[in-house]
């Protein structure tokens, strides 16, 4: 979509981020100032929230008490969270919320465009996509920090970094490390379509799927390419990455270096899946592949 020029400014024009959103037409663009700000947010219209001078000194603090950003629309709307630190968010299946449990730090749903750019996402609570959770949307997360993002004990859930569902994604060229879940510690990519590149995934833990976890089935297809999963963990099966793809070639899996010490295998295949020989894998202490995966060809 075309952004509308309009821009508010928080705090010279009005004192609260919320205040600027439920002024703002359309479009518009929210500028904010740097500073520590106590907000809950909800999003339900085409904005740009942007922080001017940038994450390292503009901080959005949920409190502990909700999340941090809710942004849900019809479908037809888009939304850019540009330049944040984002953090103390709490979402769990317990509380009388919509969506209950799922998107801590961002939950996006039902928006024609989503972009997270340039954002440091981190120290949430909750039980599915505790960082980030995108569902039935279109979504760019692209050069962000996302770290330390973990799953309560009141819960099990999926994709402590950022969990993906029934989306089109581009996941590029961010550090995701330190996040915990019961599956896809880093990242979980279920009935979606799209593209994880050039990220650094770096001591995640889960029971099974330390890094990833990708279920690309009902014909959705997904890229994996470039990036590097270094020291994840899982005390069930897969430290780096958990595969269920269906057919085999609903995932292109390329040029990745996993590397990890442990027992238990880098990758598990729950389907029939060949693993490119264009991946570098190393496990010191154990395999490096298991269940139904096989080596395959270099390209």
């Amino acid at each position: 979509m075309s952004w509308a020029q309009d821009t508010l400014r928080v705090p010279q024009d009005y004192p609260t981020i919320q205040a600027a959103i439920d002024a703002a037409a359309p479009g518009a663009s929210v500028e904010v100032a740097s500073g520590t700000y106590f907000e809950n947010l909800v999003v339900a219209k085409s904005v740009a929230l942007v922080a001017k001078s940038g994450a390292a000194v503009t901080t959005l603090d949920g409190g502990r008490i909700g999340r941090v950003i809710f942004a849900r629309g019809t479908g037809a709307e888009s939304v850019e969270i540009v330049g944040f630190t984002i953090t103390n968010g709490l979402a769990l299946e317990s509380m009388d919320a919509p969506a209950a449990g799922s998107g801590s730090g961002i939950h996006l749903e039902s928006l024609a465009a989503a972009t997270l750019r340039d954002n440091v996402i981190r120290d949430n609570v909750g039980c599915v996509g505790v960082g980030v959770s995108a569902l039935d949307v279109t979504v760019a997360v692209v050069h962000n920090e996302i770290r330390h993002n973990l799953q309560d004990s009141s819960c099990a859930g999926e994709g402590g970094g950022i969990d993906v569902q029934t989306a089109t994604a581009v996941i590029r060229d961010n550090d995701i490390r330190d996040n915990a879940a019961s599956s896809g510690g880093g990242i979980a990519f279920d009935l979606s379509d799209g593209v994880i590149s050039d990220n650094l995934l770096i001591r995640n833990s889960a029971e099974v799927g330390g890094a990833l976890r990708l279920v690309p089935i009902d014909g959705k297809h997904v890229t994996v390419s470039g990036n590097t999963l270094l020291d994840n963990r899982a005390t069930m099966d897969a430290t780096a990455v958990h595969l269920i793809p269906m057919p085999d070639d609903a995932l292109w899996m390329r040029g990745n270096t996993i590397s990890g010490d442990g027992a238990i295998e880098l990758i598990r295949c729950e389907t029939p899946f060949a693993v490119s020989r264009s991946n570098a894998l190393r496990n010191e202490s154990g395999p490096t592949v298991a269940g139904l995966c096989t080596f395959g060809l270099v390209f």
